[in-house]
């Protein structure tokens, strides 16, 4: 058994988004009590992210929450990329093995995260602080002291470890590096929309479940993410000076340009509309002392390929499996440099590669993508190929780190009572 200097009583989180309701609903499941603290006054509803790969399909499934997601969420299958004509370019279709229980699954992100909260309710070791504003914190050699606001009056709570999960513009991450945050801002921006057609008109076009269009000025993604066939999301590219006020007026036009058939405003009802800058930037470091970083806190990608979410949950699930070892005694604190040091390099050679190289992909001239993009040519043939196909979702399932390789303390007996050295 791990001495009880080594056992976790406490883990504080800031951020109750999905990647932080997760990691305390997997650390509640190992018996570490947990407080979650965030400024909403309850799941964010903005729509952003809707697609899931292998990585946190799996954290899914061991934190208990898969099968609920499954039934109430999507399975797409139909991938292609087209002009913004609608001409077909390239795609692929029932390649992906359906038997996989780590298949990627679609869901918007506030529904996905409303599951996660409702789990996490039935322990009462954890604890959601809503409308908290985290607004600092303090540490030594054997705690965190957290400070918080709350409807005016000044909170403070001790922990463990404090994890930063608390998104792009973390004050974790602020108060660690201040605006410390390297790499670099595209001059584009992502204007994402939730549109419903009572005319089931994607379905009529032939749409694919999802759809990449590729053109220098108006490139976008267009998928499914509700069961309902009528309700899609369009995610499509504007230039980053333009504020919201102008992105509005020009909405109606983009959309009737990327759409099938043209529509006007009439023909479809606009739900939610939410325009966001691209980044692609890392933190120095994700641990510092007894405070960690996880998920859009530590690092940004684009959206393209469905990379964000996905790496920050195979963060929260690398960090949750480092503590956890550390609670049973089967590692000592110095397994979080590893986890600092794995997640930063997950994100350098896959995270912002891949995703940069998906989003450079859609800048490209529609009818000169085959012929400019080698990757495009490799998905024309995985069209045809299923061994090709196959490789292509194995390359997709690379976010994940096997930490056991660093547990550094084995358990032996002295005496028939188990300690650890």
């Amino acid at each position: 058994m791990p001495t009880m200097s080594q056992r976790i009583r406490q883990v504080a989180i800031v951020g109750a988004g999905p990647v932080g309701l997760l990691g305390a609903l997997e650390l509640a499941r190992l018996g570490i009590s947990v407080d979650v603290f965030d400024l909403l006054e309850g799941v964010d509803r903005r729509p952003r992210a809707a697609g899931y790969g292998p990585s946190a399909v799996r954290l899914m499934g061991r934190a208990g929450v898969l099968d609920r997601i499954r039934q109430e969420g999507l399975e797409l299958y139909d991938y292609c990329w087209r002009k913004p004509s609608g001409e077909y370019i390239a795609g692929i279709k029932d390649v992906f093995n359906p038997n996989r229980e780590d298949r990627y699954v679609t869901m918007p992100v506030d529904q996905l995260t409303q599951i996660i909260y409702e789990a996490l309710q039935e322990y009462p070791i954890a604890k959601v602080h809503w409308r908290h504003k985290f607004t600092g914190f303090e540490q030594d050699k054997e705690r965190v002291v957290i400070f918080t606001e709350h409807e005016g009056q000044a909170r403070r709570f001790e922990a463990d470890f404090l994890l930063g999960c608390d998104g792009g513009r973390s004050g974790v991450r602020k108060a660690l590096f201040g605006r410390h945050f390297p790499g670099h801002t595209w001059d584009v921006q992502i204007v994402a929309t939730n549109l419903h057609f009572p005319d089931g008109r994607m379905e009529k076009h032939g749409w694919s479940d999802i759809s990449w269009v590729i053109d220098p000025d108006n490139w976008a993604v267009i998928c499914k993410i509700e069961t309902n066939p009528d309700i899609w999301r369009v995610s499509y590219g504007e230039p980053g000076h333009l504020t919201e006020e102008e992105l509005r007026e020009r909405c109606p036009k983009k959309l009737e340009t990327l759409l099938p058939g043209a529509p006007a405003p009439q023909d479809y009802e606009l739900g939610r509309f939410s325009p966001y800058k691209l980044h692609q930037r890392c933190v120095p470091k994700m641990r510092v002392g007894r405070v960690l970083l996880a998920g859009d806190a530590a690092h940004l990608t684009n959206p393209m390929g469905g990379l964000g979410l996905t790496s920050g949950m195979a963060d929260i699930g690398c960090l949750v499996d480092c503590l956890g070892a550390i609670h049973e005694g089967l590692a000592s604190l110095s397994i979080l440099d590893k986890y600092d040091q794995q997640r930063r390099q997950k994100y350098h050679t896959v995270t912002d590669a891949v995703s940069t190289a998906n989003l450079k992909r859609l800048f490209l001239p529609g009818e000169d993508a085959l012929l400019l993009d080698p990757g495009l040519r490799r998905i024309e043939q995985a069209s045809r190929d299923p061994a090709t196909a196959k490789e292509l979702f194995e390359a997709s399932d690379n976010l994940t780190v096997d930490m056991t390789p660093f547990y550094d303390l084995k358990p032996r007996e002295i005496n028939g009572i188990a300690v650890t050295v």
